[in-house]
């Protein structure tokens, strides 16, 4: 079976470096700036993602009050060093609210902290004087997420850190950095099919060096597969970090979050011997999913294929993950499982639209993406390959109106 990992071949550009401040109090200001900027959505633009929330007066005072105190105390200290009764202080002002906040490219984590829909775990597991935490996550029955925390002294980098050694050797990890991870539901294998499900994992980094989100992603175009996972089950997690022989062992209860909205479609088009299907649009409160299939004897010309899901207003929504197979028995058919972020408010109607990716190398169907003037991919859509399709706005918006006291 072929298969395609899209999370694979998404590249991202480089951020630039922080400044000269000492690295905790800068993580801690990353921390406040983050509560207040993504503090649920009232607007979004077309090409960038800004997040507008209602907030009220006095949660606002406190995230000030907390950010001047930082800012105060940064701008005194400078390149100082810190002193011990000073660090112990700044590492007890509280990040308020939702860990999920710090998910500052996905709207439907983000949303969790309105919504109340994350589910409270608090595993943990200590060794050597570090402790990581499982704090919070949430399972809507298409992506399993989960707030990973790490406390402690001995470490010597973020939770994240790697230190390329270049050549195509194996990256190196800092003392305390993540270095593995595995799951196993009800005691068995994520990534065995025979189970009943294939699922693989991603992490996604935060503005808070001691903090990452890990989720688990189906790893199968096939409904029977995306769908497989039981409404309730216990998850075991192992993370091995750097310099620390033993394994961190958690193991806690998952449940899923039964609200959803399904649209089955089957709506084709065709553009020079290539047809697209949209088969299948699910929403959550935290995800829109998308099955599609892509038929066409130029193999090449198929993998190289993009997508992206817009709203009816114009607005493009985010990529989480995506997966495409040959399936066995479909000759010529590439199937596709994609995962988009949810909407801020809900559509009449969903477009797909299928793009071909400018390469830096023409002759090449891997490699860099070309970028234009604003650091943006090169995308050569295929409008003959568009399909609009209308969608239940009423339900759409009721499911996203949902709050964790709604919950069964």
């Amino acid at each position: 079976m072929n298969q395609r990992d899209l999370d694979q071949e998404l590249r991202e550009l480089g951020k630039a470096n922080a400044g000269k401040v000492p690295d905790m109090i800068r993580h801690r200001q990353e921390e406040v700036y983050a509560a207040l900027e993504v503090l649920p959505m009232q607007k979004r633009s077309h090409h960038r993602k800004k997040f507008v929330r209602s907030v009220s007066p006095v949660y606002r005072f406190l995230l000030t009050a907390v950010a001047v105190m930082i800012v105060a105390i940064g701008s005194l200290l400078g390149g100082a060093a810190v002193s011990p009764t000073i660090a112990a202080s700044l590492q007890s002002v509280p990040l308020i609210g939702s860990l999920f906040k710090l998910a500052a490219d996905d709207l439907g984590l983000q949303t969790l902290e309105e919504s109340g829909l994350a589910d409270v775990v608090e595993a943990s597991a200590t060794h050597d004087g570090i402790t990581l935490r499982i704090p919070e996550l949430v399972y809507d029955g298409i992506r399993l997420s989960m707030i990973v925390t790490r406390d402690g002294e001995k470490r010597s980098g973020g939770i994240l850190d790697q230190i390329s050694t270049g050549n195509g050797t194996k990256s190196k990890y800092p003392k305390g950095a993540i270095h593995s991870f595995d799951a196993q539901i009800d005691g068995r294998p994520i990534d065995r099919q025979d189970n009943g499900w294939n699922m693989g994992f991603k992490v996604i980094p935060t503005s808070d060096p001691n903090t990452a989100i890990y989720e688990l992603t189906p790893l199968s175009a096939s409904q029977q597969f995306t769908s497989a996972l039981p409404d309730a089950f216990t998850l075991t997690v192992q993370i091995g970090l750097e310099g620390i022989e033993e394994p961190f062992v958690m193991e806690f209860p998952v449940r899923k979050q039964q609200a959803k909205v399904m649209s089955t479609i089957q709506k084709s088009r065709e553009w020079r011997g290539h047809k697209l299907t949209l088969s299948e649009i699910q929403f959550t409160p935290i995800t829109t999913q998308v099955l599609l299939s892509v038929v066409s004897g130029d193999q090449e010309w198929q993998r190289r294929l993009w997508f992206e899901l817009w709203d009816d207003r114009g607005n493009v929504l985010g990529f989480i993950s995506g997966y495409g197979a040959h399936e066995t028995g479909h000759a010529g058919e590439l199937r596709y499982n994609v995962l988009f972020e949810r909407m801020a408010k809900a559509p009449s109607s969903i477009k797909l639209k299928a793009f071909l990716p400018e390469m830096e190398d023409p002759s090449s169907s891997s490699g860099h993406f070309k970028l234009n003037e604003r650091g943006e991919v090169i995308k050569n859509y295929i409008n003959e390959l568009e399909i609009t399709v209308p969608v239940d706005q009423a339900e759409i918006q009721k499911l996203y109106e949902i709050r964790g006291d709604d919950k069964p």
